[in-house]
């Protein structure tokens, strides 16, 4: 009788990513896999499980018996192949391979793009792999080497780097601040506000100046919420109202024009941007560079 062949771990990775998201569509919007292969890999594990492994939900797929028994062992298999990976790209002296960063769109523009510009330049066997996402994913589940993320991860299974330390301060659209209030205390509190929805920046603004002897309070409802810094920057950009922002990054949108920085004594204080990390990938000859470029390149801004 001839030997049935061992289950791939590629199928294993694959059902485990449909689990973790709630369902094909979801796993290949959140891991960028498509959907063919999705479903293929699903397709095999129920050929050999000779039955199904999720059942259909109103809110996706739900796993059945037979898929609970498989999870852990899928979990498993995923990891494996995630550490092996590390330990192969650990070896080698030269930074190559694929590097995976997830940063906000503005992290990336203005700290990620340059020093991955310079670092594949430096080192073209290293293919830069770029996932934009307003709140910082878990590189761990998510299978990525870095991600750069507004404040110290809670996961204590991470590593964070610091990266950048700057005050969060109030811009709006140029011509907003012509026709509105923005340098009437009173007034420009109740000014509608884009609030930014991400871990790490407070929904409710709480200001104080330069002296710390005023402060002023940002507590109406937001008009507008968004999960990046960057769509916040476009919608002030275009009149929507004030926002709260790196200083950083907002000063740089002030030098190009079409935003300008109000009451600039006052601040929120200071926010954080992390590069966080599995502690294997630090091993990882890309991975230390990476973390190194960012920190010279933060320092130099």
């Amino acid at each position: 009788m001839p030997m049935r062949s061992a289950i791939g771990l590629d199928d294993l990775r694959n059902f485990y990513l449909i689990a973790e998201a709630g369902g094909v569509s979801a796993a290949q919007r959140q891991f960028g896999i498509s959907k063919a292969t999705l479903s293929r890999a699903l397709s095999r594990l129920e050929e050999r499980a000779r039955g199904h492994l999720f059942d259909r939900v109103s809110t996706g797929l739900r796993l059945t018996a037979a898929g609970e028994t498989l999870l852990d062992v899928a979990r498993r298999a995923t990891q494996a192949g995630s550490q092996a990976d590390e330990l192969l790209r650990a070896v080698t002296e030269q930074p190559r391979g694929t590097l995976r960063v997830a940063a906000s769109a503005l992290s990336g523009q203005y700290l990620l793009g340059p020093v991955v510009a310079r670092l594949t330049a430096e080192f073209p066997k290293v293919k830069a792999h770029i996932e934009v996402a307003g709140s910082g994913p878990d590189p761990l589940t998510e299978d990525l080497d870095v991600v750069l993320r507004l404040g110290r991860p809670e996961e204590p299974y991470l590593i964070a780097k610091r990266i950048v330390s700057t005050p969060m301060r109030l811009y709006c659209g140029t011509e907003f601040a012509r026709s509105n209030p923005v340098d009437d205390l009173s007034e420009i509190v109740h000014l509608p506000r884009v609030c930014i929805d991400v871990p790490g920046v407070p929904r409710d603004w709480v200001l104080s100046d330069d002296s710390d002897s005023t402060k002023l309070v940002f507590d109406t409802p937001p008009q507008i919420s968004v999960g990046d810094p960057t769509v916040a920057l476009g919608m002030i950009a275009s009149g929507a109202g004030i926002a709260m922002l790196p200083a950083r990054f907002g000063d740089e949108q002030v030098r190009g024009g079409g935003v300008v920085s109000i009451l600039p004594e006052f601040s929120m204080g200071n926010i954080e941007i992390f590069a966080v990390f599995p502690p294997r990938r630090s091993s990882i000859p890309s991975v230390r560079l990476l973390i190194d470029y960012l920190v010279e390149h933060a320092q130099q801004m």
